[in-house]
């Protein structure tokens, strides 16, 4: 959340080390891991090698002096606190301006309940003080934070037992980068990834299309160097407050994500996109495997046994930004329409009406964990007690005043206990401040496996069809929510897709619409993702945005598409130089692997086309 960087003496020990020339190899360190990933592979580029130049334009191809590697072999005592920032700041930093009012709402999570955000990013507005900043946070701290590890761990007396810190902090980049690169678009990357310290303001862009071939190859190499049963490998635990040192872990989630990225690219290159699924899917390390493997941020608010730090500060970003700022982030229209509507075996919840009488509902139970109902108070958020007199109430994206208004608080705020147990992790308040958050899920996993199965993609980690991995992905989402085993079977009996015969149709854009929608359901609040899933396919069928103040930058009655590039960006040459660059710099603009728009020009939502 805070700006909050303390890599001390790591940094101090090598931001002087810009590298800008190359060194004699028989006189200075050389690469040990090579342009292949092999061990001991040497620095040099020779046609024996079958890898030969595979990655050579995204490794580290320089060397350094022995006095400059005696200082990173120091460094290294500082890598720790820099992996632990650089893990928890990738997607914390700045959350509310970065995420919360962006791509939490784009994707149609929740509504901003602000009248002073209005007009802004949550209507489209550009601001390039907090549009700008995810930009900034990704080149300025994490790229600086990975250029730094990567360093120390190569340039150091004993290189080859940091291999595997090498290679899952160079995943952890890959996966802040596919954040960065489906929000903007193309973007300098490859100079980055080698871990060089790029002449400013004359850096070259690469298109998204090359950003993500070098991702697909970051996590290619990664996890075939990796030895997670290599006892001699530094490893870091406790500071790893992703996977706390578990290697086999970091290889099942880059594996994960080359199939969510192959996913991505589905429409645009379909060959590609097959080829690197099916090599996912074939990996010895293969994909998540349960809930364990969940890709989470720990918050330093957390108990200090789950590897958090007795700080304060920092909490679960969504649970900050809508219940410690007093109501600012509240439940969608649309999330509360899901909730309500796609299955019939939702849990029931009783509406008092007066001293005897009352109404029962029926709502989906993962909404009855995290959601409080409307109408809170000061009194009842400090307690965590609901008003059992309301009903949950969702806000329309880019509703205005009166409509949006924190006094009172008439919609629907994230169970969140705000005072006395905010370290607890109670399964009833599911968004307290110490819940850690999750920005790759299994269950995620399982619905990527089930559209890769319904497209017809195999691999030995592709056992089920279509229809077995949705009903695994429904169940795991349950299972995270910690929803009863008679609940959640409930619920799945209960999905009206049963009853319309969907994945018994042969209707593969009606399955794709029943399974894309319940990860989004199960995705929630990652809102980079469900942004992305949805621009990619159109799905869910999300509600219009009520209010355009982009300018003309979004036409009236489409969607979002991507954000304009920082203020800061004119005076690189390259994106003065770049007309294309320069054209599609509107937040209307689909990204490379957004093939199609979500509505016409009247804002009547479109077909989809998911299978071309």
């Amino acid at each position: 959340m805070k700006r909050n960087i303390f890599y001390t003496g790591l940094i101090a020990a090598t931001t002087l080390l810009t590298f800008a020339s190359c060194y004699d190899l028989d006189e200075m360190s050389r690469d040990p891991y090579g342009v292949d990933g092999s061990e001991n592979a040497g620095g040099e580029i020779t046609p024996d090698k079958p890898d030969e130049g595979k990655y050579a334009d995204i490794n580290i191809n320089y060397a350094v002096s022995h006095d400059d590697s005696l200082a990173y072999n120091k460094a290294l005592a500082d890598a720790p606190a820099t992996f632990r920032t650089f893990l928890y700041q990738g997607y914390y930093n700045d959350y509310q301006i970065t995420t919360n009012l962006s791509h939490d709402i784009y994707a149609g999570y929740v509504a901003n309940n602000q009248p002073k955000h209005a007009k802004k990013s949550p209507d489209y507005g550009y601001s390039d003080g907090w549009s700008g900043r995810r930009w900034s946070h990704f080149y300025t701290e994490r790229s600086t934070e990975y250029r730094d590890l990567l360093r120390a761990y190569k340039f150091n007396d004993t290189p080859e037992k940091y291999r595997n810190m090498y290679y899952i902090t160079r995943i952890y980049y890959a996966f802040l980068a596919l954040a960065n690169t489906d929000t903007y678009g193309d973007m300098p990357f490859r100079q980055y990834v080698q871990a060089k310290v790029p002449e400013t303001n004359n850096v070259e862009y690469d298109t998204q299309e090359q950003v993500y071939d070098a991702m697909f190859r970051m996590l290619e190499q990664a996890v075939d160097s990796i030895k997670p049963e290599d006892a001699s490998q530094y490893k870091i635990d406790k500071d790893d407050i992703c996977y706390f040192g578990d290697a086999e872990k970091w290889c099942r989630f880059a594996n994960s994500m080359r199939l969510r990225m192959a996913l991505r690219i589905s429409n645009v290159n379909p060959e590609r996109a097959k080829k690197e699924a099916e090599a996912a899917l074939n990996n010895k390390y293969g994909l998540m495997k349960s809930n364990d493997d969940n890709m989470q941020t720990v918050p330093k608010h957390a108990p200090v046994e789950m590897g958090g730090e007795d700080s304060g500060g920092d909490e679960n970003g969504l649970a900050m930004c809508s219940v410690a700022y007093g109501g600012e982030s509240v439940l969608s229209k649309d999330m509360e329409n899901l909730y309500r509507n796609l299955s019939d075996g939702g849990k029931e919840y009783t509406i008092k009406k007066g001293r005897n009488n009352s109404e029962t509902k029926k709502i989906d139970p993962r909404c009855l964990v995290s959601w409080y109902r409307s109408n809170m108070t000061a009194a009842t958020l400090a307690t965590g007690q609901d008003g059992l007199r309301n009903d949950f109430v969702g806000c329309l994206r880019g509703a205005q005043s009166p409509d949006i208004s924190m006094d009172p608080l008439k919609y629907s705020l994230t169970r969140t206990v705000k005072d006395g147990a905010s370290k607890d992790l109670p399964d009833d308040h599911w968004f307290n401040y110490s819940r850690p958050t999750v920005w790759f899920s299994y269950a995620e996993s399982l619905f990527l496996k089930a559209e890769a199965a319904l497209r017809g993609w195999t691999g030995a980690d592709l056992t089920l069809d279509a229809e077995g991995y949705f009903r695994a992905g429904v169940k795991a989402s349950m299972d995270y929510y910690h929803i009863a085993d008679a609940d959640a079977q409930a619920y799945i009996d209960g999905l009206k897709v049963w009853d319309e015969g969907v994945f018994s149709s042969g209707d593969r854009e009606a399955i794709l619409e029943a399974i894309i929608t319940q990860k989004w359901m199960a995705v929630f609040p990652n809102g980079n993702e469900g942004w992305a899933d949805f621009r990619r396919t159109d799905y869910p069928a999300l509600l219009n945005q009520q209010t355009n103040f982009s300018g003309g930058d979004v036409p009236n009655g489409k969607q979002i598409k991507r954000l304009l590039y920082p203020n800061s960006e004119s005076q690189n040459k390259y994106f003065i130089q770049h007309p294309n660059l320069q054209t599609n710099n509107t937040q209307g603009t689909r990204l490379w692997w957004d093939v199609a728009d979500t509505n016409d020009a009247a804002g009547n939502r479109m077909k989809p086309n998911n299978f071309r």
